[in-house]
């Protein structure tokens, strides 16, 4: 056998190899041979049937059977004796057989373990966006907290409906003259802005007063769900039943014992709030400055990494947004969701967090960094700290989830995060916390058009 190796594009080996005409001649006879012992042809007894009768009846399995066979051994032979670290499945490509008395040809295509250098990752100038944690962020909390404690109080007299009043009321939804039976409702309850109808329906119905009855023409989206609405206009006969506004608590230290019973006045509240927005804020700014580093040492020093660990890494974080659809009671089967596509939009993401993580290790080898136990002690202290929770019941319930190697994960890069903080210069920025959602907005927003 002769195998000639090259390298490939995004870290793969070609593999060359031929293979005698000889080596398949003996593996073709061998495998005719055990075919001869059971193969049952009329006339004959069993494995007594003639050479050339079963190489009628069965040559071209048989011929199929030692090629792969053939091949297979080969490249599992060339991969051994040239030393590669193969990933995943090689692939067998431009099979050459068209002469028994000809060498077999083929190449091979291996992904293997990425060999790259990290040279360039101290020296760079950086900006990091701190968010600066004002008055107006700490009182949309607050309101967020005091719409959850709203009663709905039903709106004596004659009242109409405004925005944000929850309408009670029945419809019924008719296209052609035809009566829907999936768009007709009896006592619905529709918080109106809430968004929860098709667009224009919520709107229409700010106005109507209490026991009227008005047609509301909403045309359904294009790409809606049920094709037969699909882009088509829908007459809905509406007649609110009942109106019904909040009735918000006042905040006062009553107030703050609604939200939790561990705070006596609205001062405590107040001060608790501010602590996890500045701890929100600073966990942003942190994420934000490690990805622009990863960024930038990923772009100064270029490699490429094998499709199989893309994969895998997309394969994960499919089955993430999965989790998360089952814990909000959604069935992705239902929902129509192709595991495959959804791995594939995740290709982008995955591959920068599998070639982050290989520059985090090499630093970290570079640097000698490693976590010790007083490093783990330490980091499992702030976080408890952090959630109101001793060391002892924080590692329990990391043990309990299976949470502690993602922890000693963090541990062991926030390490090199902090050796890269020293390394290379970092200016802070401050920002409001409107500019920092509206800059991650936009990155969404652009983030989905290149999906």
């Amino acid at each position: 056998m002769k195998v000639t190796v090259k390298d490939g594009e995004k870290s793969q080996k070609i593999l060359s190899i031929e293979i005698p005409a000889e080596t398949f001649k003996s593996v073709f006879d061998k495998e005719l041979e055990k075919v001869s012992k059971n193969i049952k042809v009329q006339g004959f007894r069993e494995g007594k049937a003639p050479k050339d009768i079963v190489l009628k009846e069965k040559g071209h399995a048989v011929r199929v059977q030692a090629l792969e066979l053939v091949i297979n051994e080969s490249v599992q032979k060339a991969i051994e004796e040239n030393d590669i670290r193969a990933m995943g499945q090689p692939e067998v490509k431009d099979v050459s057989f068209e002469d028994d008395e000809k060498p077999i040809t083929f190449d091979v295509l291996v992904d293997i373990f990425p060999v790259y250098e990290v040279a360039n990752y101290k020296g760079f100038e950086f900006t990091k966006e701190v968010n600066e944690v004002a008055d107006e962020d700490l009182e949309a909390v607050l309101n967020n907290l005091r719409d959850r404690q709203a009663v709905l109080e039903p709106v004596e007299g004659d009242a109409t409906v405004a925005e944000g009043d929850t309408a009670v009321m029945d419809f019924e939804g008719s296209m052609n003259g035809e009566i829907i039976p999936n768009a007709c409702a009896n006592d619905f309850s529709l918080e109106i802005g809430s968004g929860q109808f098709v667009p224009g329906f919520e709107e229409q119905c700010v106005g109507i007063k209490k026991g009227e009855k008005k047609d509301i023409v909403v045309t359904f989206p294009e790409e809606y769900q049920e094709p037969s609405m699909a882009g088509q206009p829908v007459t809905f006969a509406v007649t609110i039943k009942d109106i019904k506004r909040k009735s918000l608590p006042e905040m006062d230290d009553e107030f703050a014992k609604g939200v939790n019973e561990k705070y006596e006045t609205m001062a405590e509240l107040k001060e608790e709030i501010k602590k996890d927005l500045e701890l929100e804020a600073a966990e942003l700014a942190k994420d934000g400055i490690y990805n622009q580093m990863l960024d930038k040492i990923i772009e100064e020093n270029p490699f490429e990494i094998p499709m199989v660990m893309v994969k895998e890494q997309a394969e994960r974080l499919v089955e993430q947004q999965l989790r998360q659809y089952a814990m909000y009671g959604m069935d992705p089967a239902q929902l129509g969701i192709d595991k495959k596509v959804l791995a594939e939009q995740n290709y982008p993401t995955a591959e920068k967090q599998v070639k982050s993580a290989l520059v985090i290790n090499k630093i970290a080898d570079l640097e000698n960094i490693d976590t010790t136990d007083e490093d783990f002690d330490k980091a499992l202290g702030e976080f408890a700290e952090r959630y109101d929770k001793t060391k002892d019941e924080l590692k329990k319930e990391l043990e309990q989830h299976g949470g502690m190697q993602s922890f000693q994960n963090t541990v062991f890069t926030n390490l090199v995060y902090d050796m890269l903080m020293a390394e290379n210069k970092v200016e802070e920025k401050i920002v409001t916390k409107a500019e920092r959602d509206k800059k991650a907005a936009e990155a969404a927003k652009e983030a989905g058009k290149e999906a």
